[in-house]
């Protein structure tokens, strides 16, 4: 019988409830564990909730899987399977230990939306340095377990997705956020006074000491990021009409210590063009050119990667085709905006400081394509207005004259 009454025991009085559907894969009764209700009435719908939840996957085989293998066994497979590169499993790696530290012996069936708060709000809690923020590493937490749930949910294997969208507003409170620092933007007048440090100080150095200044001023005319500044190659140097841009398709990977193989958010092989390089920097870059090949001549090194930012500092590194590592480029930056006064304050400057001027400095210009240059900074529209159009500091003036102006000539009210 699927609904019998308990006749003896602690329980008597009330109903046990059983179903044992049979699997269309083995033909065999399916082992589901039996479930107690206080009433028939109840026990009758207890029973329609466990065939509506067996034939939605609850009871399925997988879902008696312990959690903290099912994922460590997910991240495997992908991996193995070429679909991940390493820093992907790295830190879907970090995601697995963590997982089998804090639900041990789990089974998936028994995840829950309160046990994956209770794992989220522990762990900002055990870590000191952990923020609740967008991008945060506890915000990739939640969306790897969102993930993942998604594909179990499509396999049958779970009903509900534990993970809810928005998972971070839903665990936390506003007060437990943590506020993202503000990126400072470099005005038109510290850009120049950083660039003509440069020029001043580039002939009275050694050409191995070029390379990061050489950076900066990439990252000041197009605002490249670090990591595509690193894999730039001399050969992408491109006319475009009456400029001169690069035609980028790869990145550096510091952590991998080697081209990543594409983009940030882009296939393998699918390129994009930057903003135009400015005459000035231009110039330098030629003579750069020569300089560096007259080196690795001297030193009977080949740039097997055709490198502008190869680390010439390093005979090892050089010979390997490393780049110029970015704390480098960081380091130097910071230098110089020290020197010539830059008036950041308490907030940080760094080669991404360079990015968002220049995004800035687009996203201010008069009659200006937004979805052009958002493609030529290698975003979508979306992001490129959301992440990288900031209020311009030099239109400071420009706005208040304008509102005073118009206040001005607005008509006046009589007195009463």
């Amino acid at each position: 019988m699927a609904i019998s009454r308990i006749r003896t025991g602690k329980k008597q009085g009330k109903y046990r409830v059983r179903i044992q559907p049979i699997s269309e894969e083995t033909g065999k009764v399916v082992s589901i564990p039996s479930q107690v209700a206080s009433t028939r009435l109840e026990a009758t719908k207890l029973e329609r909730k466990m065939w509506n939840d067996y034939y939605q996957g609850k009871y399925s085989p997988k879902s008696e899987i312990e959690f903290s293998k099912a994922l460590t066994q997910y991240c495997d497979q992908e991996n193995n399977a070429g679909r991940w590169n390493k820093v992907t499993y790295a830190t879907w790696n970090y995601t697995c230990r963590l997982v089998t530290s804090y639900f041990g012996k789990t089974k998936l069936r028994e995840v829950n939306e309160n046990m994956v708060r209770a794992f989220a709000r522990n762990y900002i809690a055990t870590h000191k340095n952990a923020g609740v923020s967008r991008h945060s590493t506890i915000d990739k937490q939640l969306q790897h377990l969102r993930s993942y749930f998604g594909l179990l949910q499509e396999e049958g294997a779970v009903v509900v997705n534990p993970v809810p969208k928005n998972a971070l507003r839903k665990f936390f409170r506003i007060d437990e956020f943590s506020v993202s620092a503000e990126k400072y933007v470099f005005s038109d007048e510290e850009v120049e006074k950083i660039k003509e440090s440069i020029f001043n100080s580039l002939f009275k150095l050694p050409t191995d000491f070029w390379g990061s200044r050489i950076a900066v001023l990439i990252a000041l005319d197009v605002g490249m990021r670090p990591q595509e500044i690193q894999a730039v190659k001399w050969s992408q140097l491109v006319d475009e009409g009456n400029y001169k841009v690069f035609i980028i398709n790869d990145a550096w990977s510091e952590k991998l210590n080697g081209l990543n193989g594409h983009l940030k958010g882009r296939a393998r092989g699918v390129s994009r063009k930057t903003l135009n390089i400015s005459p000035e920097v231009l110039s330098i870059l030629k003579i750069y050119h020569v300089k560096q090949n007259a080196l690795l001549h001297r030193r009977g090194i080949i740039n097997k990667n055709d490198f502008i930012l190869l680390n010439c500092r390093d005979k090892r590194l050089m010979k390997s085709g490393i780049p110029i590592g970015q704390k480098s480029m960081n380091d130097l930056l910071k230098k110089i905006c020290q020197k010539v006064g830059v008036a950041n304050g308490d907030k940080q400057i760094s080669m991404y400081t360079c990015r968002h001027t220049v995004a800035t400095k687009l996203g201010n210009t008069a009659g200006m394509s937004y979805p052009w240059a958002a493609s030529r900074m290698g975003h979508s529209l979306e992001m490129f207005m959301k992440t990288y159009v900031h209020a311009d500091k030099n239109k400071n003036q420009e706005m208040m004259d304008l509102m005073n102006n118009t206040s001005e000539n607005a008509p006046k009210l009589k007195s009463i």
